[in-house]
């Protein structure tokens, strides 16, 4: 799920499954790709990193991904534009 948030851009909301979320971290959500610019947890407070069944908003997306489409962590941005193309 994502939205638009005046001030902070374009927020997604998901849940970690697998793995650590860390800020920076290279993505695809849908049709787009970037780096995780922020993680804030459900109650508003600033992360470092987000752990499997975190609920988490995370700021940097470059559009705003549809209801459902995956997000994933890649091994660089490089791979993330490929695959988002």
């Amino acid at each position: 799920e994502s939205r638009i948030d005046h001030g902070r851009g374009i927020v997604a909301t998901i849940i970690v499954e697998r793995g650590t979320l860390r800020t920076g971290d290279p993505y695809v959500a849908g049709v787009y790709s970037g780096r995780v610019r922020a993680i804030f947890n459900d109650r508003g407070e600033k992360l470092d990193e987000a752990t499997p069944s975190m609920p988490v908003e995370i700021l940097g997306l470059e559009g705003m991904p549809n209801a459902g489409d995956p997000f994933q962590v890649t091994e660089s941005e490089r791979v993330a534009r490929q695959i988002s193309s």
